[in-house]
């Protein structure tokens, strides 16, 4: 039997945690914030605040302390990039050296570095690896089957996770290119807001497709320019978790796309933890190209402009997305 803990109590880490109990042969935990929700959680097999009309798996147990980590073999990263950081300190201290890290967070920092750097340096352990893929929370808790890619570093990392997930709905590609993983991640939300603009704008399956195909280029672009390799694009945290957050109204980058293309966007008021990221990895990225990798980015460089002059209007120039 593994030990098995998902660091966050929100939708995603319920949901993934939820997913992995149903593996009984390992026990599965879920750090929660609160001793109020652990109670829920244990006594109800319930988390009413992300899943209101749900029901957690009853092997499912959860608990509000750290210390509970001693005995941990697998340990999933399930915080906001902000929580991860306020609390590297007390992670750092309560997870066992020797456990398998599984980071699930999103995000890029000022250098550069990615979310797995960040977690190797921090943890003072290269035991870690990423996990991303088209996948949404609520989708993870109607029990449907989900496509992951796993970035790790060793073969024994990749068996480690297959087996992990062998009696679950979810599944797993896998590539050596924790870089490439981490950076697509980032990417994708970018473009998602230019495809939420587009559908807002035009009705048009054309143009749509035409938009759609251009932002994949340039994320091929960025990918390549940032350190990742081009073949990373065509698993599940590329070319799939690109779709799933562009093309779907349940993805909260796209729902900004739309309300920008619709003109319902302020930039002195519409100011979300959504936003708010946005603009930071849309100024990372600008920090780390130079003027040759800008000049194939259009979209890109049309959508940070929008941010950066704090337009009223977005207005795709088609004319500049073609030679």
């Amino acid at each position: 039997m593994k030990h098995i803990y998902v660091i966050g109590a929100g939708s995603f880490g319920t949901a993934i945690a939820n997913q992995l109990a149903f593996n009984t042969e390992d026990s599965v935990c879920l750090i929660c914030r609160s001793e109020d929700q652990q109670q829920e959680i244990n006594d109800n097999h319930t988390n009413l605040r992300y899943f209101p009309n749900k029901t957690l798996h009853d092997s499912l147990r959860a608990s509000a302390s750290l210390s509970k980590l001693s005995d941990a073999d697998i340990v999933f990263m399930a915080l906001p990039t902000a929580a991860l950081k306020e609390h590297i300190k007390d992670l750092k201290i309560a997870i066992p050296t020797e456990a398998l890290v599984v980071n699930l967070s999103k995000g890029l920092f000022k250098n550069g570095r990615n979310l797995v750097d960040y977690l190797k340096d921090k943890l003072n352990s290269p035991n870690v690896v990423t996990m991303k893929g088209p996948t949404f929370a609520v989708e993870l808790m109607n029990n449907e089957h989900s496509l992951f890619t796993l970035g790790h570093d060793t073969e024994t990392q990749y068996h480690t996770i297959k087996e992990l997930v062998r009696k679950t709905n979810i599944h797993i590609d896998h590539t050596t290119d924790i870089a490439g993983v981490e950076l697509l991640s980032a990417l994708k939300n970018v473009y998602a807001i230019i495809m939420g603009i587009v559908d807002a704008q035009y009705n048009a399956i054309n143009t749509r497709h035409m938009i759609l195909t251009k932002a994949f280029s340039e994320i091929r672009v960025l990918l390549e320019a940032l350190g990742g390799k081009e073949d990373t694009l065509f698993l599940a945290c590329g070319y799939g978790d690109f779709g799933l957050t562009a093309l779907n109204d349940l993805s909260r980058n796209r729902t900004l796309g739309l309300l920008i293309g619709k003109g319902f966007y302020n930039s002195d008021v519409n100011q979300s933890s959504v936003v708010l990221e946005g603009l930071r990895t849309i100024e990372l990225i600008s920090k780390a190209t130079d003027d040759s990798i800008q000049k194939q980015l259009p979209l890109f460089n049309r959508l940070e402009s929008f941010f950066r002059d704090k337009e009223s209007k977005f207005k795709i120039r088609f004319n500049s997305l073609v030679d």
